[in-house]
């Protein structure tokens, strides 16, 4: 394989590891890692669309038999009831599958050794790659359109029980936000 045709096919992978990996919907370092979330204290990243094309998004909080409640960064607290929701998607931990993106683009890079047997461990090192980032940064993210649905998520709400009696709603705090953290 010719040097350029090589630097051609690597160009390519990276442009089709990258576009195959899926984007998340929670602000950068919002979202725990895949370790921490476990022990995490807050519920998942939502967003939630409404019937009228309007997007709310924050902390998922509790999920109601009959509706679901978020946590806007901004504190405020909003209930929707499922029959207004057209859709949601959900994110409970921060895939970090940019670790991977880079070892595909290294290990294709590394195949020009290889010689002529470039031409089949390049592609082999671009599909395998690709399918992982993939795969791992669609790991932590759901979608929810049906009442059902949103009953297995309960699991990823503050409140997987639903929203304790007695709670005073006003003192529900947004998690803050670690600036440093990278995706």
């Amino acid at each position: 394989m010719s040097p350029r045709r090589v630097g051609l096919v690597l160009g390519a992978a990276c442009c089709w590891v990258l576009a195959a990996c899926a984007g998340n919907p929670a602000p950068r370092g919002w979202l725990p890692g895949p370790e921490d979330a476990p022990q995490d204290p807050y519920g998942a990243w939502v967003a939630v669309l409404e019937g009228d094309e309007s997007e709310t998004a924050g902390e998922l909080i509790a999920v109601h038999d009959d509706s679901v409640f978020v946590l806007t960064q901004s504190g405020r607290l909003a209930g929707f009831a499922y029959g207004d929701i057209q859709q949601a998607r959900l994110a409970y931990y921060d895939a970090q599958w940019g670790g991977l993106a880079a070892w595909t683009i290294l290990g294709s890079l590394a195949t020009i050794s290889n010689g002529y047997f470039a031409g089949i461990t390049l592609p082999l090192w671009v599909i395998t790659g690709s399918i992982a980032a993939s795969a791992e940064s669609r790991a932590p993210l759901e979608e929810a359109r049906l009442v059902s649905q949103w009953r297995e998520l309960r699991m990823y709400a503050r409140f997987p029980q639903g929203m304790p009696e007695g709670l005073d709603r006003s003192v529900l705090r947004p998690r803050p936000v670690a600036r440093s953290t990278a995706r």
